[in-house]
């Protein structure tokens, strides 16, 4: 490490004395100029390969080969092999899995006794060698064993390691770059990501290799997708040229018509997303790999601009500006109401009353051109009309689907997921891994193809992601096993999708201090901030800025940069649909 360092002052005294050697030019006389003030940028700083150096000790070579595999990943990792024997130069695949860890944190160690050098890190995250990324708890550490020889000249080389790379967060993020590979809803109406970290000079082609071959295990049963099971990219490698992506695949990649239409959508959407691509172009021998445009994906619904709210003990509706609420004819809301939801497509809202029953109503499917807006009257004596849609025990606040179900689960170990229609059928969907646990929320992607689960098992929270397998008519048939994601979650209440891919999370902050705030990325990184004091409540419209934290006290906030800012005042509770 000292010398690297010294390299380092090196190259920063060399710069210095060309620095001086410039000012030297520097005219003394004659009249003075106004520059334009402008600094040039930088550009982002990636890592150096260099090779190995002479008469280098064991753990200065694997400090360089860390460094070199590093910037391998803007190149084709010739210099980091530099570090290792010919043998396991030739057998190491560094694609296997990427350790991302924490670059102020490392122990390094050489064993004198068996040649081995320890190198012991701070993991962040793992990426496997489809780019898929799993979290690491805070705390989680690997130890890496590098086995070391001398060779003929008597410089150390690595002789054993194990396959892949590890990389430094900084590096990580200026090397990797985030793809939403896109598959589609069963009915092959919606588009459904999945989210895969590629290297950045590679994107495309990593991409529409990852995309070709298929969705993940877990998501597999609730999506479509265009692609047969045996294709492949006829070569391994996509080029770019004028912003025109160029996709060759093997002639067993062309299924009938519909599934080529499928899986040029699906192609096209997925590239055209990575910087630098604006078109793309997918061939079988030659041959353009659909002929129409017969398939059409969509994002999933965004919700409508309206909240639904309860407010003034009555349901209402708070359309960003003003809160609306039902007129008394229609009634208060019923004794204990809570969990409010909004359907998707007629406005409908869902809500449970009493712990034990979820019940709907139509009151504010209009909009707001049959409300009135909030006022100091007391709620009606009168309890408004609901239609009853199920009766458990202890349920859970319902979430809405875009294909008008509503679903809850009991609070406490829930051995199954309820999804109900507005007319009341219900589907029992069986479920294994909630037994023995406090079941806290549940929301329902908007593609309609995963649900998060928040619960709490002895003290310990969990945030999971399952696959929801439907008919074409979106009629729930199944749920899948469950994938962790979020690391380092601490005690919270409530969850909603706040985009696509990302959920949010309220902590359990209590009235004194501020809550925490998990936003968890699905398939990548959990980011924690404080929200308001007494937080109770969470709704999101549009991606983050759009998210709203409703405290006990009835008042609405939403982030802006780092200050939340009061935004409404008086709801209990607000819903975007969802």
């Amino acid at each position: 490490m000292m010398a690297r360092r010294s390299a380092g002052c090196a190259a920063l005294l060399a710069t210095a004395m060309l620095a001086l050697a410039a000012c030297t030019t520097i005219p003394s006389s004659g009249p003075v100029n106004e520059g334009n003030g402008v600094v040039p940028s930088t550009g982002p700083v990636f890592p150096i390969a260099d090779g190995p150096r002479p008469d280098d000790s064991p753990t200065g070579i694997v400090n360089g080969f860390v460094a070199a595999s590093s910037a391998g990943f803007r190149s084709d990792f010739t210099v980091a092999r530099d570090f290792l024997t010919p043998e396991a130069a030739a057998n190491w695949d560094p694609n296997a899995q990427v350790t991302v860890f924490d670059a102020g944190a490392v122990d390094t160690q050489f064993d004198s006794g068996t040649n081995t050098v320890t190198y012991d890190l701070p993991v962040l995250a793992t990426l496997d060698d489809s780019g898929r990324l799993t979290e690491a708890a805070d705390g989680t550490r690997e130890t890496l064993t590098f086995t070391m020889v001398q060779d003929e000249e008597g410089q150390w080389r690595i002789s054993e390691l194990e396959d892949g790379t590890i990389l430094a967060g900084p590096n990580f993020e200026r090397l990797f770059t985030p793809v939403s590979l896109i598959f589609a809803s069963v009915d092959e109406t919606t588009q459904v990501p999945e989210l895969r970290w590629l290297p950045q000079t590679k994107a495309v082609t990593w991409a529409a290799r990852e995309l070709v071959e298929g969705p993940s295990e877990p998501l597999l049963p609730a999506v479509h997708t265009g692609f047969p099971e045996d294709s492949a990219l006829q070569v391994d490698s996509v080029i770019v040229t004028d912003g025109v992506a160029a996709v060759q695949l093997t002639t067993s990649s062309a299924g009938d018509a519909a599934q080529r239409s499928l899986a040029e959508e699906q192609m096209r959407l997925t590239l055209a997303s990575i910087p630098g691509v604006r078109a793309v172009d997918v061939t079988v021998g030659g041959v353009p790999l659909a002929a129409d445009d017969s398939a059409t994906l969509e994002p999933g619904p965004l919700p409508g601009p309206d909240a639904a709210a309860f407010v003034n003990g009555r349901l209402g509706l708070w359309d960003g500006e003003d809160v609306w609420q039902v007129p008394e004819s229609v009634g208060a809301l019923p004794q204990q109401s809570r969990g409010l939801a909004q359907s998707f497509d007629t406005g409908q809202a869902a809500w449970i009353v009493g712990d034990s029953e979820l019940v709907a109503s139509s009151a504010i499917e209009d909009g707001v051109g049959t409300l009135v807006k909030v006022n100091d009257d007391p709620p009606p004596a009168s309890g408004m009309a609901t239609d009853a849609l199920y009766s458990g025990t202890n349920l859970v606040a319902p979430s809405a689907d875009r294909h008008g179900w509503f679903w809850t689960a009991e609070a406490t170990d829930a051995t199954e997921l309820i999804a109900v229609t507005r007319k009341g059928e219900v589907t029992r969907l069986p479920i294994g891994w909630l037994r023995g646990t406090t079941v806290q929320g549940l929301s329902v992607s908007r593609d309609g193809a995963r649900i998060v689960v928040l619960s709490q098992s002895g003290g310990k929270q969990a945030l999971e992601i399952a696959s929801v397998v439907r008919a074409e008519d979106g009629t729930p048939l199944s749920v899948g096993e469950p994938v962790p994601v979020g690391a380092d979650l601490g005690p919270a209440i409530d969850v909603t999708w706040v985009d696509d891919l990302s959920v949010a999370v309220l902590g359990d902050g209590g009235n004194d201090v501020p809550s925490e705030l998990w936003f968890v990325e699905v398939g990548g990184l959990t980011t924690a901030l404080k929200s308001v004091t007494g937080a109770v409540d969470i709704t999101a419209r549009e991606q983050e800025r759009s998210l709203v934290v409703v405290d006990s006290e009835g008042e609405g906030y939403t982030r802006s940069g780092a200050v939340w800012s009061k935004v409404v005042t008086g709801p209990n509770e607000l819903a975007y649909s969802g």
